[in-house]
C-alpha cells in the first residue's frame, strides 16, 4: 500500500469515526435548522418554568427557530435532568433549565443520581440567583436577627423552622447557619413551599427561610417578619433588611440559582453561540426587569464562570449534608 493511499484511508477513517460519534459537528454551523427544546425538571408554572420560557423567547426571536419548553418534573428535579444528561447526549436541539439542587445539593443528597452535572452537561450561561429570606411571624416577638439568635440559643432543639423538605435550599440554608453559629432548631418538613409559609404565618414554628418570591407579599402584608436576606447584597425590594454577612456571619451565602446547559458532547461552536445569545437577550431592559421582581440581579455570564459556580456550590454543600446527617426526603 503507497503512503498516499494509507493516508487517505486513515483520513477517512478518522473523519467516518467524527461524524459517528457527534452527529451534530458538521450541522454546527447551520445551526438551528429545528426547533430548540428546553427541558425544566420541575412542574409548570414555578420559577423555573418561568425563567425557561423567558429565555426561550429569546432564543426564538434570536436564532429564528421555535423554542419549546417541557416540564419533567420529579425527584426534586433529578428526572428532567437524569433525562437531558443521559439520553440527549450530544443533542443541540436539547437543552436544560438547571437548577442548585440537582446541579449541586443532590450530587451528595442521593447515593444513586444517575448523572454527572459535571460530565453529563456543559454549562451555556447562568440565567438568575435569587435570595432566600429570614422571616419569623409578625406575631412574635423578635424584631432583629440579634434577637432570634439569642431566642434559639435559649430554646435549643425547642425552637423550630419550617422548610419545603429536606434537602430543600431552605433546608440547608437553615443547617449552614446552625452549624456556622453552634444553634440547634428542630426541622418541620412539608409537602411543598406553600405549606412551610402557612405555618410560619400561623406562628406554629419559631421561624424559617425562604425563596424571596414566597415570602415577599406576606412581608409586604405586614404578616411577616423579614430579619435577614442570604445574598452577598441587599435586595431592592426589601432595601432595609440587612444580609446576613452585615450582620457578622462571614461568607454566608445562600442563593437558589438556575442555568442553561447543554448535553455533554455538543459542539462548542454551538455552546458559544447558544451563550452569546442568551446573555444578550437575559440583558435586555424588560428581562433584567423580570428577573428582578424574582431577586435576581443580573447574572448571566460565560460558561466558565457558571461550570465553576456548579463545582464550589457541590463543594459547598457536600460539607453542610454530610456534617448534619442530611438525606433526601
Amino acid at each position: 500500500m503507497t503512503g498516499t493511499r494509507r493516508q487517505f484511508i486513515q483520513g477517512a477513517s478518522a473523519a467516518l469515526a467524527a461524524s459517528l460519534a457527534s452527529p451534530w459537528v458538521h450541522a454546527s454551523d447551520a445551526y438551528p435548522i429545528r426547533p430548540i427544546r428546553i427541558v425544566s425538571p420541575y412542574q409548570a408554572g414555578g420559577i423555573v418554568d418561568i425563567l425557561s420560557r423567558l429565555l426561550g423567547d429569546k432564543l426564538q426571536r434570536s436564532l429564528g427557530q421555535p423554542v419549546i419548553v417541557e416540564a419533567k418534573a420529579g425527584a426534586g428535579g433529578n428526572v428532567g435532568t437524569a433525562y437531558v444528561a443521559r439520553t440527549a447526549r450530544g443533542d443541540p436541539y436539547t437543552l436544560l433549565m438547571g437548577a442548585s439542587g440537582p446541579l449541586a445539593a443532590n450530587v451528595t443528597l442521593f447515593r444513586n443520581l444517575g448523572y454527572d452535572p459535571l460530565k453529563d452537561l456543559v454549562p451555556i450561561t447562568l440565567v438568575a440567583a435569587t435570595p432566600l429570606v429570614l422571616c419569623v411571624s409578625a406575631a412574635s416577638k423578635p424584631a432583629t436577627f440579634a434577637e432570634l439568635a439569642a431566642q434559639l440559643k435559649a430554646a435549643g432543639d425547642k425552637a423550630s423552622f419550617a422548610t419545603a423538605g429536606a434537602g430543600t435550599p431552605q433546608h440547608l440554608g437553615v443547617e449552614l447557619l446552625k452549624q456556622q453559629l453552634g444553634l440547634e432548631s428542630t426541622h418541620v418538613p412539608y409537602k411543598g413551599a406553600a405549606p412551610a409559609v402557612n405555618a410560619l404565618l400561623a406562628d406554629e414554628v419559631t421561624f424559617s427561610i425562604d425563596h424571596f418570591v414566597l415570602v415577599l407579599p406576606h412581608v409586604r402584608a405586614g404578616k411577616l417578619r423579614p430579619l435577614a436576606v442570604t445574598s452577598p447584597q441587599r435586595v431592592a425590594e426589601l432595601p432595609d433588611v440587612p444580609t446576613l454577612q452585615e450582620l457578622g456571619i462571614n461568607r454566608f451565602e445562600v442563593r437558589g440559582w438556575y442555568g442553561l446547559l447543554a448535553p455533554a458532547d455538543v459542539p462548542e461552536s454551538i455552546v458559544r453561540r447558544l451563550n452569546v445569545e442568551s446573555v444578550n437577550g437575559l440583558r435586555q431592559p424588560d428581562a433584567v426587569a423580570r428577573l428582578a421582581s424574582f431577586g435576581s440581579p443580573s447574572v448571566a455570564g460565560s460558561p466558565e464562570e457558571f461550570r465553576s459556580l456548579i463545582t464550589a456550590e457541590i463543594a459547598k454543600w457536600r460539607v453542610v449534608i454530610t456534617k448534619g446527617g442530611i438525606t433526601a426526603a
